[in-house]
């Protein structure tokens, strides 16, 4: 596919403002779909297109509508809840209350041969009659709570799917007195869906467990596929036998398989029901209050997604996942002519269309969202009807015309105050249509009136001028003005933040006589994982990849000091630190590293005079900027002492009394204080010496050993003190 790629792109700079030009790149569906879709659509190839028209059909009070269906006169009938209300909605937009049965919905709607309407009201089973004249009459009274679809076969038998005991009915509306025949028992809550493919049998779908059933004339039936999700919602045969369906989830509903003897297979039952029996003379569903719920659920299983799926399932049997999109409820289904789908949703009011699995468009969002609960073909040359609920509305899409609508994106986020670059579109060539776009930005957000209006940019070949002023944040918009506009691949535009200084945040000065480094990999070289580098790209990857912290040990190593840091820097540059030295009370800084890019460094204190000093460490944004426009920052540790010289020890005086001998040692450090003290007989094991102060808080100690030592033992004694940086000086003596 040729797209309009560009040499040359403009940037400006301010000599107030510095750092490095950042680029943004909007080219994915995901990248598209954060943002607003107002008469546009979006190809999962990440494009942007002109959006078939949509225009307002009709408005109605209910906030939702259940279902659809059309006469062979072009008139539309809605059932709705709260109240059940039957509309008739004239082909040029004119709407009558047809009946009014105040329960809780009208869930089904059929019209057979004659032109009459069936209507299923719940949660009380009973199926009016409406005439072409709008006659309304009690047709029948089922044995169940609830109806969910109504679909005519052959010779006006209607079939009822209900709840909640998963029976499907059949009645022969050509009777004078017509019954519900049981005609199918399964072992599911909720009969949900009904198809009748081409060889006559008919398509089923359940729930709580999602269940696809195949049934012949007879009443045989067999599950043919389980979703392993709640509900399967529409059914689509085609003529080459396969079929496609759809598996609706809502989270957080349960309820149990229908406790029953029969099985899924069971036959057509001889139990007929009257319709007339169920009713006496004060029955009339409008002389009752309404319902006090405001508003119905089915009661399906406990799975915790409400992903659905459309899928298909060929005439060998073998079922593919033909579409589904993370969080998205499907609540409608139909064909169009060229064997793809329209396919309404509850997420965001989002239609899609689908053409196979990883070829479909998001045609349209709602600009009220809510759902789209049917669509219905409105007889008309590719145009259909979208029945939508919360509002209660209908809408007219026309697929063989386009709107003229724009894009706007999510509000992009450039972390600090930036100055803007050039703004460029790649799109498909089109000499008979274009683009436009507009750009606002400001310090907050969310936009509000400190932002600047919507500025419209001017520029030629995809490349435009962005005057916007220094801002943190911008939203841009994509203007389809005409309906020749070309799809649009690709946005990309560019920033340059203001170069903020790197700080070090914190300094740490490790123990002496540890070592610090960098513990190498044994992998050869990177590697990335395919399907992860399909979905982030590559670069991402690797990029992730050379983030990964690095392994640092600790080992061992006399008279070294290590000192490890933090640091950050506002715009991400690439960092590298000098590390310098001063003894404390000197201006003298000694460098012990330059152009350092580890975050620690270990040095060895041999030779160094013992004392307290302390480590400044430099940090620049070099690496990512030009050396004129460098920043710096420093900071200073805290003191620590550098001490390779160990403590003396004296004896002072020695006295034996009989098979006692008492010694008085002093032990003294000139930089240290003493940290610890022990002896041990030979034989015996290290045992700790307490100073006669009884405290350890001074460079110079005093300590008295009283031993038991027989003379003619001659035994020797080992004595060992440590100052605070673990110089150790051991002293021997033999008792005589």
């Amino acid at each position: 596919m040729k797209l309009k790629f560009l040499t040359t792109f403009f940037l400006f700079t301010s000599l107030a403002i510095y750092g490095r030009t950042h680029e943004t790149v909007h080219y994915t569906f995901e990248d598209f779909s954060e943002g607003r879709l107002n008469q546009v659509s979006l190809h999962t190839d990440g494009y942007l297109h002109s959006a078939p028209a949509i225009e307002p059909f009709a408005d109605l009070d209910d906030p939702i509508l259940w279902d659809a269906v059309l006469d062979s006169k072009g008139n539309l009938y809605v059932g709705t809840g709260n109240q059940g209300v039957v509309y008739r909605i004239s082909s040029d937009g004119e709407v009558i209350k047809l009946f009014e049965p105040n329960r809780l919905m009208t869930r089904a709607l059929a019209v057979d041969s004659k032109g009459q309407l069936y209507v299923s009201v719940s949660p009380d089973g009973t199926i009016y009659k409406i005439s072409e004249d709008g006659d309304v009459e009690v047709f029948l009274k089922l044995p169940a709570d609830y109806v969910w679809d109504l679909e005519f076969g052959e010779k006006d038998l209607l079939f009822a799917a209900t709840g909640s005991k998963g029976v499907i009915y059949q009645i022969n509306t050509r009777d004078r007195e017509p019954e519900a025949e049981k005609f199918f028992d399964s072992e599911e809550t909720h009969i949900t869906a009904l198809a009748f493919d081409d060889t006559g049998d008919l398509l089923v779908g359940s729930a709580t467990h999602g269940l696809l059933y195949r049934i012949n004339s007879d009443g045989e039936g067999t599950v043919i596929y389980s979703t392993g999700e709640r509900e399967v919602r529409r059914i689509l045969p085609q003529s080459d036998g396969s079929i496609f369906f759809t598996s609706f989830n809502q989270p957080g509903r349960s309820s149990a398989l229908k406790k029953s003897t029969s099985s899924s297979s069971s036959s057509s039952q001889s139990s007929k029901f009257s319709g007339s029996s169920f009713f006496t003379d004060n029955d009339n569903p409008s002389d009752r209050e309404a319902p006090s719920r405001s508003r119905f659920s089915m009661t399906i299983s406990a799975v915790d997604s409400d992903d659905s799926r459309l899928y298909r399932m060929d005439a060998d049997g073998f079922v593919t996942n033909w579409w589904m999109e993370k969080d998205v409820s499907i609540y409608s289904l139909v064909q169009l002519p060229d064997e793809q789908f329209l396919l309404g949703t509850g997420s965001s009011g989002n239609l899609y269309r689908v053409a196979k699995p990883g070829n479909w468009t998001l045609l349209h969002t709602l600009a009220q969202s809510g759902e789209i609960t049917t669509i219905v073909p409105t007889g008309e040359d590719k145009s259909y009807y979208l029945v939508c609920s919360n509002p209660g509305r209908i809408l007219k899409l026309n697929t063989t015309e386009s709107s003229v609508g724009f894009y706007e994106s999510e509000v992009v986020d450039f972390d600090h105050v930036s100055q803007f670059g050039s703004f460029q579109v790649f799109s498909e060539p089109s000499s008979d249509g274009s683009v436009g776009i507009e750009v606002r930005g400001g310090n907050l957000e969310s936009p509000d009136r400190t932002w600047t209006d919507w500025i419209q940019l001017a520029g030629e070949n995809g490349s435009f001028r962005n005057p916007l002023p220094p801002s943190r944040f911008m939203q841009y918009r994509v203007l389809y003005s005409d309906e020749a506009a070309p799809d649009l691949h690709q946005v990309r535009f560019f920033s340059r933040t203001q170069n903020l200084a790197p700080m070090i945040t914190s300094i740490r000065i490790l123990d002496t006589g540890y070592e610090a480094r960098t513990f190498a990999s044994q992998s050869p070289a990177p590697s990335v994982d395919l399907d992860r580098s399909l979905s982030s790209g590559v670069e991402e990857e690797f990029e992730k990849m050379a983030n990964k912290p690095k392994q640092v040990k600790l080992y061992p190593n006399p008279g070294s000091k290590t000192v490890v840091w933090r640091s950050i820097d506002g715009n991400a540059d690439d960092l590298s630190y000098s590390v310098t030295l001063s003894a404390l009370g000197e201006n003298t800084w000694v460098t012990l590293a330059e152009e350092h890019l580890e975050t620690y460094f270990s040095f060895n204190t041999q030779g160094f005079t013992d004392g307290y000093y302390r480590i400044k460490l430099i940090v620049t944004d070099d690496p990512s900027n030009p050396s004129k426009e460098a920043k710096t920052g420093e900071q200073i540790s805290e003191v620590f002492l550098i001490d390779n010289t160990p403590p003396v020890i004296l004896v002072n005086d020695y006295d034996r009394e009989g098979e006692q001998v008492t010694l008085k040692l002093t032990a003294s450090d000139n930089t240290s204080l003493i940290r610890a003290a022990s002896f041990r007989m030979i034989g015996n094991d290290l045992d700790s010496i307490h100073p006669d102060d009884g405290i350890l808080d001074e460079p110079f100690e005093t300590f008295t050993l009283v031993l038991d030592s027989p003379k003619e033992a001659s035994r020797s004694l080992l004595v060992e003190i440590e100052d605070e940086v673990g110089n150790l000086t051991t002293l021997t003596r033999r008792l005589d």
